[in-house]
């Protein structure tokens, strides 16, 4: 009965969200409630397990979450981004412009959110189709493939983050094998695929034509490069270097703080904060305008996970999370 209960609690959630356009945080919080009463939860407790759940989820996220998302909004801001793409650009030529805006796009990708690095990448798409007279679509999907393979796979975005918390994965580690996993994919759903699409025309308006940036203005390269990539290179190092730190002692202690991913995170944003920002003169006050609008961009991505840790907690609570597991215990899967 209880198993039949959770498929009815996510059929309605479903159902709240898309066909009731229910703000996804209170369909969460309303099927919670709704669930917790079915499965058999004192009224009393329910809020308890509510607020257990949404500490519990937004504790050991938001600082990766927030850090990740703000680096991104700044290499944004900064023309980091832009650099990066025109150096991709000019590295790889017109003949491989394809592969350059995959490269593009997986770079990006990596510190940004899939809406903050979609709206700053189109510009660059449109870009290339009106200068080259290519199709949208063939120029535009290895870029977008990139952004949303980098957001399903790697750390520290929302899925692949919640993922390590849930199994007491290394963020490390999981970079890695993201990596592994997500280089080819992107590979195939980029170029490769794309290749099936080139027939397809699109009539683009003027008002999507972008505004060139004067060089001049944009942040060198390699300013650009790393210090957007600089939570990925702190964690790829950390995890390679943990085999040869010792067990115990205060080099152990050391470095286990600097190689958490919150501490990553600070560290790569302090960076971050200088040398794309401080250095080039830009202020105080429109850095922290740069963080504050990232925090708004992401503000309802944190709010439904929120909700999801609720609904988690709901079904721990009740005990059907063990009655599921023990379910799939014996089966092949």
């Amino acid at each position: 009965m209880s198993i039949l209960i959770v498929i009815l609690s996510i059929g309605l959630l479903v159902l709240l969200i898309t066909q009731f356009k229910v703000n996804a945080f209170l369909a969460f919080l309303i099927i919670s409630i709704f669930a917790g009463l079915l499965l058999g939860i004192e009224p009393g407790a329910i809020t308890g397990s509510i607020q257990k759940g949404i500490g519990d989820m937004l504790g050991s996220l938001v600082i990766v979450i927030v850090g990740g998302a703000m680096l991104g909004k700044l290499v944004a801001e900064s023309g980091g981004a832009q650099r990066i793409a025109s150096g991709m650009m000019y590295l790889f030529g017109e003949r491989y412009i394809q592969w350059a805006l995959m490269a593009t796009g997986f770079i990006i990708g990596i510190p940004l959110f899939y809406n903050v690095g979609f709206v700053l990448v189109v510009p660059l798409i449109f870009s290339v189709v009106y200068r080259y007279k290519f199709p949208a679509v063939f120029i535009g999907l290895p870029m977008l493939a990139s952004l949303s393979v980098t957001h399903g796979f790697l750390p520290p975005h929302p899925s692949p983050s919640y993922l390590v918390a849930q199994f007491g994965a290394e963020m490390g580690q999981t970079l890695l094998y993201g990596m592994i996993v997500g280089i080819p994919t992107v590979i195939v759903a980029g170029p490769v695929f794309s290749r099936t699409l080139r027939r397809i025309q699109t009539n683009l308006p003027d008002t999507f034509r972008p505004s060139e940036v004067a060089e001049s203005e944009l942040p060198g390269l390699w300013n650009s490069v790393l210090s957007s990539l600089l939570p990925v290179i702190l964690l790829a190092a950390t995890t390679l270097v943990k085999p040869y730190i010792p067990a115990d002692g205060v080099v152990r202690d050391i470095f286990t703080f600097l190689s958490n991913p919150d501490m990553v995170l600070l560290l790569s944003l302090g960076i971050g904060t200088y040398t794309l920002g401080l250095r080039r003169g830009m202020s105080t006050s429109r850095i922290m305008e740069i963080y504050g609008d990232a925090v708004k961009d992401i503000a309802m991505i944190l709010l439904i996970m929120a909700g999801a840790g609720a609904l988690k907690q709901i079904l721990i609570d009740s005990g059907v999370s063990a009655e599921i597991g023990v379910m799939l215990t014996g089966m092949d899967v």
